[in-house]
């Protein structure tokens, strides 16, 4: 899935006066609201205005969300806040992903516009990742930015009905979105002011774990938990597609593995073990069951089998460094590229690859950290479990679809907690579970009496003139 607005609003500014409004609330907030609160401006973005309004300074794009990292950035620097910052393995696998992205990108293109296109991916990667690294440094920010998307997704719920009821997208005025709703086999997919159906249901998809989690901590959390249910499944199902519905299954199977989550190693080798198994019994190769996907009508399964199978065959193509000659000479609609590791791929080649991978296996290990330090706490071990859960539907994610527009901040923000959360101490999390802690059982002891002095026999006065 190639990126709309890159191709259609690259290098031309697009901003209407609503969405001029809209970032000047958006900093204003940035600099007036406690940094627990900060994420909610950014979120807010995200999910009312498309990335097709954007700035233009020298060539430069500016969509709305980078303006919203540089804002940040300014709160940053004048508040001092990135005071106190612990970097991790993670930290540095982000820099050197994103640098040898642009250093591959550059050199394939040969041109001062590939490598600016270069320089903003890195940007957004580099600028997201640091600046929610510095604004979620424990769990109540945790819990604070969940109750943003909860309460930001009851308009966003209303206005995917409203699309749903009259085919109208009411966030057409703004530009940058259809106004009549794309419709595929009959059904309308609803899309709201995201960058395609797909990734507005992949979006809400992968934050619904942690708005579950919520449902273990406080009757508060079992209130943010329903209403998140309901308005997260009412987007995903308006959205009509396939793929953010296999997101849901794919998270749902995740949760399901904590009751044998001291055991995961186990099954990750049996994992593997049941993918060589199928890949050697089957006719076709294992990938080819991504063809048999279909779960709403009308889903592209095969289409995504192909591109897998076409990226092993024409491997010498790009496996060194990537290709700038594309995918469209593959076959028949190949040069739709609907995966992120292929995508990966293309920029640089299987090391971009490698390192992409690690990427997200680092993420994966700060959430076994997370397990280890707090597994006698259960509400803190639920909620690092269902991070894990994001993260996890993420990495399928990319297998159907390739990332741009607002799910890539999602991204950024969800690496970025685990990573914060993972190097927060102990007490932070015993924070949020004081009111969960069992009071210490008072046991009555029985009274004594207190011993009274030794007796101190006085001699007699009157014995002390007789004679002896």
């Amino acid at each position: 899935m190639n990126d709309p607005f890159y191709q259609t609003w690259s290098n031309q500014t697009n901003l209407h006066p609503l969405s001029a409004a809209a970032i000047a609330l958006g900093a204003l907030l940035m600099f007036t609201l406690p940094r627990r609160f900060a994420t909610w401006p950014i979120i807010l973005m995200a999910c009312l205005i498309a990335p097709a309004q954007r700035i233009v300074i020298a060539t430069l794009d500016f969509d709305l969300l980078r303006i919203m990292v540089v804002i940040g950035w300014m709160r940053l620097i004048a508040r001092n806040e990135w005071r106190g910052y612990r970097g991790c393995a993670c930290d540095l696998a982000i820099a050197v992903w994103s640098l040898y992205a642009v250093m591959t990108t550059s050199i394939l293109s040969g041109s001062v516009s590939g490598f600016v296109n270069a320089l903003g991916k890195a940007f957004d990667a580099i600028g997201m990742y640091f600046l929610c690294r510095a604004l979620i440094r424990d769990w109540q920010d945790l819990r604070t930015m969940v109750l943003g998307f909860v309460l930001i997704s009851i308009p966003v719920a209303g206005a995917f009905l409203v699309e749903s009821r009259t085919a109208r997208n009411l966030f057409a005025f703004l530009g940058g979105v259809p106004e009549i709703t794309i419709v595929r086999d009959g059904r309308l997919r609803c899309q709201g002011a995201f960058a395609h159906p797909i990734l507005a249901g992949c979006f809400w998809a992968s934050v619904l774990p942690l708005v579950l989690a919520q449902w273990w901590q406080d009757r508060h959390g079992k209130l943010l938990a329903i209403i998140g249910s309901i308005t997260f499944l009412t987007i995903v199902a308006t959205c009509a597609s396939s793929t953010p519905v296999a997101a849901l299954f794919f998270g749902a199977v995740a949760a399901v593995f904590y009751f044998v989550r001291m055991h995961m190693r186990l099954v990750r080798w049996l994992l593997l073990l049941s993918i060589i198994a199928l890949h050697l019994s089957m006719k076709a190769p294992v990938w080819h069951l991504i063809a048999r996907i279909d779960l709403v009508g009308g889903s592209t399964g095969y289409h995504r089998f192909n591109l897998i199978d076409q990226a092993i065959r024409h491997l010498e193509e790009w496996w060194l460094m990537g290709s700038t000659r594309g995918t469209a000479h593959w076959g028949w609609g190949t040069h739709d590229v609907t995966n992120q590791y292929l995508v990966e791929g293309l920029r640089g080649g299987l090391v971009l690859i490698a390192l992409f991978v690690a990427v997200l296996s680092l993420s994966f290990r700060g959430v076994g950290q997370l397990l280890r330090r707090f597994e006698h706490d259960p509400p803190v071990r639920r909620l690092a479990w269902a991070m894990g859960v994001c993260i996890f539907i993420h990495v399928m994610n990319f297998w159907a679809v390739s990332y741009f527009g607002q799910i890539v901040m999602l991204l950024y923000l969800h690496l970025a907690m685990v990573a914060s959360l993972s190097l927060a101490p102990v007490a932070a999390g015993a924070a949020l579970s004081l009111r969960h802690a069992t009071p210490p059982r008072v046991v009555a002891q029985p009274l004594r009496r207190r011993p009274r002095p030794p007796r101190v026999l006085q001699p007699d006065p009157r014995l002390a003139d007789e004679p002896c």
